[in-house]
């Protein structure tokens, strides 16, 4: 009774069964679609463990998962290609074509190209992945057994969390991000010591007379996974602070951030280099260039800054117990000169800073005994995702 029911239900008002024909066959597509990524990147790794050989070969060749096999052959003399399968975003080019970002100075190693032509693809010695731009289904149909696969990522987690990731095991030979457990390691800028310094304390003091404002914070990005933004709302209840950029009264002219820099560091003790994500070792452009100007950087992030800066040129917020006591403290060295002098010693020593992200340990890596070694991530969204240890800042 109640089945016949249903029946002359459902042919009463067919919009009902179109919908649930609809929902069946969007199930059955994403399963297929799954499928076949899944299958097209176990077939592609079959190239560097012997899965998915033809079954007329009947010796595949099979080399380890989660071990490294080192050849007896030196790495080899000759240039490099990196084909960038995922564009990066548009501004200053990371990458540029051809080998202009390996070409300078500061590379110990400078034979590589970089290209963006995919018809170059079996050819290519290293295949970026740029996670933020990548699809799920546009994933290379064919791989050389000498190819590495580079997971590339300079995003923190909560901003790069592709789902993809989930069926991408075994897919990725290295990674190359801002982390330091990374195979190529990609700071977004360094401190090298030089011991050659040009500080004048006179001038410090003259320039710590002029200042009259408290804190200052550029910020474009105002919904963040670090909840900076409420962090630097309750600082506000304590003491002044001037707040640029989208998320402020005032925004800094394009491409000059480090103009808008100089005239803050003439009005301002300290700059909130605030991360957008609180994860391990994500420490961005926005403290190392605070260190080239005459404030001290209070920072909020996960990174080990001990670990990148100088010893006592910086101030961090995760110190404090609130962002009140951590006002109470900024007032303190505001206004004690010998207290503020204390954070640019470090200029004393000498050092030199740099924001800018180098490509430099890409090339080499592709030139060291490394690249003869045949390695494979199994789980790559267990090591971008949890193995970051990401958090957020939570009020007291």
């Amino acid at each position: 009774m109640t089945k016949n029911h249903m029946i002359f239900h459902i042919r009463r008002h067919p919009g009902y069964f179109l919908a649930f024909s609809i929902t069946v066959t969007a199930c059955y597509f994403l399963f297929t679609l799954n499928y076949i990524f899944v299958r097209t990147v176990t077939c592609l790794r079959g190239l560097q463990i012997g899965a998915c050989v033809s079954r007329r070969d009947s010796h595949p060749e099979e080399w380890p998962t989660n071990s490294s096999l080192q050849s007896d052959e030196g790495p080899s003399n000759e240039t490099k290609l990196v084909l960038l399968w995922s564009p990066l975003f548009s501004g200053p080019e990371f990458l540029q074509i051809g080998n202009r970002s390996f070409d300078h100075a500061s590379c110990a190693e400078k034979r590589c190209e970089v290209t963006f032509e995919r018809s170059r693809l079996m050819e290519s010695d290293a295949v970026l992945f740029h996670l933020r731009t990548l699809s799920m289904t546009d994933i290379p149909s064919s791989r050389t057994a000498h190819q590495k696969w580079v997971f590339f990522s300079l995003e923190a987690p909560p901003y790069s969390h592709f789902h993809g990731l989930a069926f991408m095991r075994d897919m990725f030979n290295w990674t190359m991000t801002y982390r330091r457990d990374s195979d190529i390691v990609i700071p977004y800028g360094k401190a090298v010591r030089t011991n050659k310094s040009a500080f004048n304390t006179n001038k410090l003091h003259s320039l710590w007379k002029e200042k009259s404002k408290m804190a200052v914070w550029m910020v474009s990005h105002c919904d963040t996974d670090s909840k900076r933004e409420e962090y630097a709302e309750e600082l506000s209840h304590h003491m002044d602070v001037a707040t640029y950029g989208g998320c402020g009264v005032a925004v800094c002219p394009f491409n000059k951030t480090n103009d808008c820099l100089k005239k803050f560091s003439k009005q301002f003790f300290f700059y909130l280099a605030f991360e957008n994500a609180i994860c391990d070792d994500y420490i961005t452009e926005k403290f190392y260039r605070t260190l080239n100007h005459g404030m001290i950087p209070v920072v909020f992030g996960g990174g080990d800054y001990s670990s990148v800066a100088p010893i006592g040129s910086y101030i961090n917020a995760m110190d404090f117990s609130s962002p009140k006591e951590l006002a109470n403290y900024l007032y303190k060295v505001a206004s004690n000169f010998s207290l503020f002098s204390e954070y640019f010693k470090w200029k004393i020593v000498g050092y030199e800073i740099e924001d800018l992200l180098n490509p430099c340990a890409l090339c080499e890596k592709l030139h060291s005994k490394a690249f003869l070694l045949h390695s494979v991530y199994h789980d790559m969204q267990k090591w971008w995702i949890k193995n970051s240890f990401c958090g957020k800042w939570v009020g007291r």
